[in-house]
């Protein structure tokens, strides 16, 4: 963690480029020797898509920034010690004191990082000795989970994180992501350079030197040595590990995969001659690092993936949401009758959120029986078109894309109105007509009516009959998919229009 009391189990990604102090001092030792010039070759950053690829985000409290990364849409993997205060007797930090901050392609509309506080924490280790001045002290299982909110961050397309089924190996190759220290300090002549940190988030590659002995337990540590562009330094805690292996090694249709192997825990460093490297300090005068240790996902694999799939409440949503249906959408509702199948689309009773919105049956489709009526109790739905909500009007609530999902089936609901995409549409009107299409400015699908099932028996099974329901199809100008202000049957039961 970098911050006014950075600890000693922090990481970053660097690259060698010139002679370090004297290798095996350890952080809080005297140092002997000094560089004489820079000890690094930067690496650029990782790209936008590997941030969104891996679901790298940025954790900040109260005392300072780590890393951590999604493990599925809804939480988060970091170190244990990165949510526990370094004062006193080392508390954990409550939820609302946490944040992550995500830098992805399309996490705001704007293209600007996005912040969600933490709902809940899980660690899996806890400080085993907190004592000024360097207060927290072994992290057994330095291991933590962070639960954000149902819709705080959309990764729609990609699959939860597999977490690695097997211990840790030596000499095995891994790559790793952090975002901590980029340049290291270094002397020239008289004058010492500190260390200096961009926040961006960096890869390399390494090779396992060593894993903590075994016993009855797995090995709940692995470690490697600064080489192949694996340094450590501050603020890079919590980044993660991972390896690539076959999904099916016998199949022939195999496909490499990636694996969650560990998160950066701990390291050991080598102090600028002169120069103090301990409490404030921590980070700002560390010159070369000797090793690294990783916290090992394989010990708690199974708690973890037990934690991951509780799915949070979908009682916080993010962005502002109006008390009110704006009066200029009020003076314009209307009903949506979908003209495949001559129903209006209902929110459901008492406007409940996160429900599928379905379509009043009113007729059994027979020849000649009249439709649902043009009555005012139909006319719920109005759109503003500053802001291109569709919104229920009784309750003032939004057609939503439920989680943000991109997919074809995704089911449409009623959720608070947002500043996100998902809850955004486009009118599309048929010209001298009272019919419209209905585009996602979100994923550019269309809401399109699913009929529903009618009632009947096959002469074994009874069928009850269900409700049509509003889905997302890519667009294609079927009726399924153009809502009329008046049902299909309102001609021959009122006359011409």
């Amino acid at each position: 963690m970098v911050g006014p009391s950075a600890r000693s189990f922090c990481i970053a990604m660097l690259s060698l480029g010139a002679t370090m102090v004297s290798p095996g001092i350890a952080m809080g030792q005297e140092p002997v020797g000094q560089t004489q010039e820079p000890l690094i070759t930067l690496r650029p950053p990782v790209d936008p898509n590997t941030r969104l690829q891996f679901g790298l985000l940025t954790l900040t409290t109260p005392e300072g920034t780590c890393s951590a990364s999604m493990l599925n849409s809804f939480w988060a993997i970091t170190a244990a010690h990165c949510v526990f205060s370094n004062k006193g007797a080392c508390p954990p930090f409550a939820p609302n004191q946490i944040s992550l901050t995500a830098n992805w392609p399309g996490i705001t509309p704007s293209g600007t990082p996005k912040t969600a506080q933490a709902k809940r924490i899980t660690p899996f280790g806890t400080p085993t000795q907190c004592a000024p001045p360097q207060n927290m002290q072994g992290f057994p299982n330095d291991i933590a989970l962070i639960q954000l909110g149902r819709h705080d961050f959309d990764r729609a397309n990609f699959p939860a994180m597999k977490l690695n089924e097997q211990r840790p190996m030596g000499n095995l190759t891994v790559t790793a992501y952090g975002r901590g220290i980029n340049a290291l300090a270094f002397q020239i002549g008289p004058t010492a350079v500190p260390s200096v940190s961009d926040g961006q988030y960096r890869s390399a590659e390494f090779d396992i030197s060593s894993i903590s002995p075994n016993s009855a337990l797995p090995p709940a540590t692995f470690s490697f040595p600064g080489k192949k562009g694996a340094i450590i330094a501050g603020g890079d805690s919590g980044g993660p590990s991972y390896i690539q292996d076959w999904d099916n090694p016998l199949s022939t249709q195999r496909k490499l995969e990636w694996r969650l192997l560990g998160v950066h825990s701990s390291c050991s460093t080598n102090c600028l001659a002169g120069q103090t490297c301990a409490g404030a300090t921590t980070w700002t005068w560390v010159a070369s690092i000797n090793q690294c240790t990783d916290a090992a996902i394989f010990p708690l694999r199974t708690q973890i993936v037990a934690a991951i799939e509780d799915i949070p409440a979908d009682d916080s949503p993010t962005g502002t949401f109006p008390n009110t249906t704006p009066p200029s959408v009020l003076a314009h509702q209307r009903a949506l009758y979908a003209l495949n199948i001559d129903e209006p689309l209902i929110g459901p009773p008492g406007a409940v959120q996160d429900v599928g919105l379905t379509f009043q049956k009113c007729h059994t489709l027979r020849i000649g029986e009249d439709g649902c009526p043009v009555v005012p109790f139909f006319e719920q739905w109005g759109y503003d078109v500053t802001t291109h909500h569709l919104l229920h009007t009784p309750s003032g609530k939004c057609v939503n894309i439920s989680g943000a999902r991109r997919d074809a089936s995704a089911p449409i609901i009623l959720f608070p109105c947002s500043s996100g995409t998902n809850d955004k549409w486009t009118l599309i009107e048929r010209a001298g007509s009272f019919v419209w299409s209905i585009k996602s400015d979100f994923d550019g699908l269309c809401l399109e009516a699913i009929p529903g099932r009618a009632g009947g028996s096959d002469g074994l099974r009874v069928f009850l009959p269900t409700a049509a329901t509003l889905a997302q199809r890519p667009c294609n100008g079927s009726d399924a998919q153009k809502f009329s202000n008046v049902d299909a049957d309102w001609a021959r039961r009122n006359g011409p229009h």
